[in-house]
């Protein structure tokens, strides 16, 4: 889950938002946005393999900076953790750019 759910999830109630509240959500979504992983350099460097659907990290920096945004973890018969990884949200990023 990501910590913008977790932060709309906290909030129960029916009361207007407050000013650090907004502010809060605007620094995690443009977060999110910003250190999305390049995943095709990070296939490229030898960082990542990437077979159907599914990456396998080649390191702990790796695996790091891929698994905040996995929707799907399992690991295969050799014991290694592959990762599904969400695609980059189009509309967060545009409400990000606008921001």
């Amino acid at each position: 889950m990501s910590s913008v759910h977790r932060a709309l999830q906290q909030r129960s109630g029916h009361w207007p938002i407050t000013e650090k509240e907004i502010a809060d959500l605007k620094r995690l979504i443009k977060d999110r946005v910003d250190n999305y992983p390049d995943l095709e350099g990070m296939v490229a460097a030898g960082l990542l393999f990437y077979k159907s659907g599914w990456y396998e990290a080649k390191s702990k920096a790796a695996h790091d900076a891929i698994v905040q945004y996995a929707t799907s973890i399992r690991v295969s018969r050799d014991g290694r953790a592959q990762i599904k990884v969400a695609r980059q949200n189009k509309r967060l990023k545009a409400l990000a750019e606008k921001l």
